[in-house]
């Protein structure tokens, strides 16, 4: 579960960690001067930098990327502060620069993106942050652009001057930090409800971990991910048990495939995936033993399988709620059908695996073989 929380943090980053320093900046300036606000928002700074490292380390050159923007606002403002072209307009010097930055920002998206995804390792979904952090950017951009343009009018336009500025100051402030706390809410609550969702992890063609992904999201995407499944065959005496796929299925709809098959959950061990699926499908107990991984290519996803064969030591009664079309195949009838195409791309390259192993002319396997010894290996990097 920690590991699962974690992800969903790196993978929906909260922007406005990376405004804050800015914000902070912002508003002190605008009501103690710029030497308090440096004063008070580089430590600020510095202490996020820190923070972002030891906390979401692999993003960390994400969040350097605002930190050098923030750097370049506050300096270049301090430094064409005192310069005639901008007196009178001392109190939006630096809103006029940030909005400059967010700017370019807007324009540049897609180099500054491809830059991002140099720096960041491959590891973790980037969509949310991307989204997430061009939205807030939008928003600023609205209030800064409204700001400036509200400053300058009364400027030009209204007396008392110093008046109506200050009140624009205290209206705009205001407008800054709520919309702070409003994200900061934000955020946590769609974390809390991320939680509770279906989180599929994305495995590297050695079965190594390297991100996480809901899993309607993934199904949904134009990139197809690859993710860890478990897959049981129940064989006995020569005979296989297949269930036919509903026919409103995602993928693989109305045809015949293996009866016991799951994805691997965020933070699950391949051994309790297998348990927690074989009891949603049986009433009975059952035992398996690891026969082989594979990898395969499908329409919306990629799966790297982990397929497994029943070890019966008692009978087993399926749960008829479960699939209502279940039948017990002869190793005759699945060969006659093969090239058919009732079969599930899977299922084809499980029987093959299946009849290199002899199971089907020895019949159901009758061991002592503990699941845990067996998939150690196979299952470490999914724990």
């Amino acid at each position: 579960m920690e590991k699962l929380r974690k992800q969903i943090k790196e993978s929906f980053f909260n922007p406005i960690l990376h405004f804050l320093p800015l914000i902070v900046f912002l508003v002190v300036d605008d009501f103690c001067g710029m030497s308090v606000a440096w004063k008070v928002s580089f430590p600020l700074a510095l202490i996020l930098l820190v923070y972002v490292y030891v906390v979401y380390n692999r993003i960390f050159s994400w969040h350097v990327l605002f930190t050098l923007m923030f750097v370049g606002v506050s300096v270049i403002a301090g430094l064409v502060r005192y310069l005639t072209v901008f007196k009178g307009e001392d109190e939006i010097v630096s809103e006029f620069f940030l909005l400059v930055f967010l700017l370019l920002a807007v324009l540049f998206r897609k180099k500054i993106q491809k830059v991002v995804l140099k720096l960041i390792p491959d590891v973790i979904p980037m969509s949310n942050n991307f989204e997430e952090l061009y939205r807030v950017i939008w928003v600023f951009l609205f209030v800064l652009l409204l700001y400036v343009s509200s400053f300058l009018i009364i400027q030009v336009t209204a007396k008392p001057i110093l008046l109506y500025q200050h009140m624009l100051q205290y209206v705009y402030v205001s407008v800054v930090l709520f919309l702070a706390v409003y994200e900061v809410l934000r955020v946590q609550i769609i974390r809390a409800k991320l939680l509770r969702e279906e989180w599929w992890p994305i495995v590297n063609n050695q079965g190594k971990i390297i991100g996480s992904i809901q899993h309607i999201t993934s199904l949904n995407d134009e990139k197809k991910y690859l993710h860890p499944v478990i897959r049981v065959l129940v064989v006995d005496k020569g005979m296989v048990l297949l269930q036919r796929r509903s026919d409103d299925s995602l993928i693989f709809s109305g045809l015949w495939d293996t009866a016991i098959s799951n994805h691997v959950k965020m933070g699950e061990t391949i051994e309790h995936c297998v348990d927690r699926a074989s009891e949603a499908c049986l009433l009975g107990g059952m035992k398996c033993m690891y026969l082989a991984n594979y990898t395969i290519e499908l329409d919306k996803e990629n799966h790297y399988a982990f397929l497994f064969v029943s070890c019966q030591q008692s009978e087993v009664t399926f749960n008829s709620n479960h699939s209502p079309q279940l039948k017990w195949w002869t190793q005759q009838q699945i060969e006659e059908n093969l090239e058919v195409g009732i079969f599930t791309d899977n299922f084809r390259i499980e029987f093959e695996l299946l009849q290199r192993s002899g199971l089907l002319e020895t019949g159901k396997c009758e061991c002592s073989c503990k699941l845990r010894d067996v998939i150690y290996h196979q299952s470490n990097g999914m724990k």
